[in-house]
């Protein structure tokens, strides 16, 4: 399917950033600001140029702050307080000299032109008091929707700042775009591990088998090769057959061309060079020892 351009945005949502050391992050969980208009990422890099012999010999460069501008529908007292530090009481918005904006991620996605959307993390910025401007009703209703700015900047754990998926990407799961706004981190549930079928020291396999090797994480789909995932006869003779992976990435399966022998050994490999979508891999290559019936 051909790229697709971005031509909406929609889902805007904010989680708080508590924790930003070299020990880890976390936020909290997300909240949605409804009426999003639009969105603006302007990261700033910062170069530097050495000059030797007369003239340019290096160039560095670094980034620098990111600036985001938001417009959406209105922006709610809560929202308002969650983003600036101010407080509600009783249904008022107070905004004292002393409130201090807190670190906040922002989350949104974006369709795009093939129908497909892209979905985007910001990790850690501040907004900034927003213009206030209140216009009399004419006969014609024009629309008055608030714009805030924030300056966001890497984080101090990892030095990550933004992350972007693309339903089109070939390495996309299903389950990504659905847990995308329940949590900012996208820190891996736990480590990747693989289950073999045959298992080790299976006998009596059927000839007719196929191979399969199931993981508990989504895998990363390019990684999804022959030189990944291989079966072999203990005379080292390499088992020709087509491999998928389904459509969860988490079962790949080794269709072989022409049966297996009979009564004969095998050795099946996923190698440890095979990472899931959180770019785990394997403690070490899976080995499993078989026979045939």
């Amino acid at each position: 399917m051909a790229d697709g351009v971005q031509i909406g945005l929609k889902d805007l949502h904010y989680a708080l950033l508590t924790k930003d050391d070299a020990t880890g992050v976390i936020y909290g969980a997300p909240d949605k600001i409804t009426g999003a208009i639009n969105a603006k990422i302007s990261p700033k890099v910062n170069t530097s140029t050495l000059y030797a012999d007369d003239g340019p010999d290096e160039v560095a460069s670094a980034l620098g702050e990111i600036t985001v501008e938001l417009q959406v529908k209105d922006l709610s007292l809560d929202i308002q307080a969650a983003l600036l530090g101010h407080t509600v009481t009783g249904g008022v918005l107070t905004k004292n000299a002393s409130d201090i904006a807190p670190y906040i991620a922002i989350g949104f996605k974006s369709l795009k032109s093939n129908g497909k959307y892209r979905y985007v993390w910001l990790f850690k910025g501040k907004f900034q008091l927003q213009e206030q401007e209140y216009k009399t009703q004419e006969d014609t209703p024009e629309f008055q929707t608030p714009s805030i700015q924030a300056t966001f900047v890497k984080r101090q754990y990892d030095g990550d700042w933004q992350k972007i998926t693309d339903e089109d990407h070939p390495d996309y799961t299903a389950g990504i775009g659905a847990n995308w706004f329940a949590a900012v981190s996208g820190v891996a549930p736990n480590a990747l591990t693989c289950t073999p079928s045959p298992a080790d020291d299976d006998s009596a396999v059927a000839v007719g088998s196929n191979i399969t090797w199931t993981f508990n994480n989504a895998i990363q789909a390019s990684d999804v090769t022959s030189g990944n995932f291989m079966v072999m006869k203990a005379d080292g003779t390499v088992v020709a057959g087509a491999l998928t992976v389904d459509a969860e990435r988490k079962i790949v399966t080794l269709n072989p061309t022409v049966d297996l022998g009979v009564t004969s050994t095998y050795i099946a490999i996923a190698s440890k060079n095979v990472r899931d979508i959180y770019g785990q891999t394997l403690a070490a290559n899976s080995v499993t020892n078989f026979a045939t019936a």
